[in-house]
């Protein structure tokens, strides 16, 4: 199944990604000069133009990017994940290197990355949102704990630079340990929330698949009662596949189907229930197929 068909008459003309990474390397060399300059003036003008650019390189290159297939988009966003990985780790490297002479520097940096997590860090594509299911299950939690660590390991360095007496370091001690704990525990949560949200997926969009199929194939005098059944399924699912991944905050976080894609997701379960038997329903069992094929390899029943 595919969630987004891609008619190759319609895709965007090779020089939108050409054209989107003369703008990107434009903004590259101009971000260089801006760097290397001592003219503040100067400075604020290359910064503000480097902006626009990187902006008018994205609105150009992204109709090219959404027509890909699914492979493509794979490999694409690949490349930014992985880049924003080994970025992350070499500021940890370097924070680390600055740990011995320097801890208020290092546990700043380290601070920094959890701070920039939270604020969004990079997100996913909302393309081929559940072929992408399965990888979000996988990686959502996994920075979600590396940005922990890195925010705990920097609290821990802040606090050991405080300038308390020699009678207080007990209790410093002790405030460091106690964060290091709630690490460990609410590190123990996030992986557990994750088995936890793909268990309930996978059994409550299995009771969606098996309640439109009885209403399809039901007597027409038990449709009210069948029709009943599958909205109370929906309704169980709905309120699941609104949760974030690797967070209860809705502030921030990993979708699990990004609000458009649950939107449609909607309006076809609606239509298969309204329907039973329609091209709707054979529609919403293949997505809903989908999500429990992304959900099997995270099912833990006693989590």
């Amino acid at each position: 199944m595919t969630s987004e068909p891609v008619t190759p008459g319609a895709r965007p003309a090779l020089w939108r990604p050409l054209a989107g990474a003369a703008g990107t390397a434009t903004v590259l060399a101009l971000t260089a000069i801006a760097l290397d300059t001592t003219s503040l003036p100067l400075f604020r003008g290359l910064a503000a133009l480097s902006a626009l650019l990187l902006f008018g390189s994205y609105w150009i290159a992204a109709p090219w990017f959404v027509a890909r297939s699914e492979t493509w988009h794979r490999v694409i966003t690949f490349v930014p994940m992985t880049a924003y990985v080994t970025a992350v780790g070499l500021v940890v490297a370097a924070a680390l290197s600055f740990l011995p002479d320097d801890p208020m520097t290092a546990g700043s940096a380290l601070l920094m990355i959890w701070i920039f997590h939270i604020g969004g860090g990079i997100r996913e594509p909302t393309s081929f949102a559940y072929e992408r299911l399965r990888g979000r299950l996988t990686w959502a939690a996994a920075l979600q704990v590396a940005a922990m660590c890195c925010g705990t390991v920097g609290a821990v360095c802040l606090i050991r630079t405080l300038p308390v007496p020699g009678r207080y370091a007990p209790a410093v001690f002790a405030a460091c340990l106690s964060v290091v704990i709630g690490l460990v525990v609410s590190s123990k949560k996030v992986f557990e929330r994750v088995r936890k949200l793909a268990t309930q997926l996978d059994g409550r969009a299995e009771n969606l698949e098996r309640c439109l199929t009885r209403l399809s194939r039901g007597a027409a005098a038990d449709h009210d009662q069948l029709r009943n059944a599958a909205e109370d399924a929906w309704d169980d699912l709905h309120r699941t596949l609104r949760n974030k991944v690797e967070t209860g905050f809705h502030l921030y976080g990993t979708f699990v189907l990004p609000p458009a894609r649950l939107r449609t997701l909607e309006a076809l379960v609606t239509e298969a229930i309204a329907n039973p038997g329609a091209p709707a329903y054979r529609e919403a069992i293949a997505r809903l197929t989908v999500i429990r094929a992304a959900c099997a390899s995270k099912i833990d029943t006693v989590a």
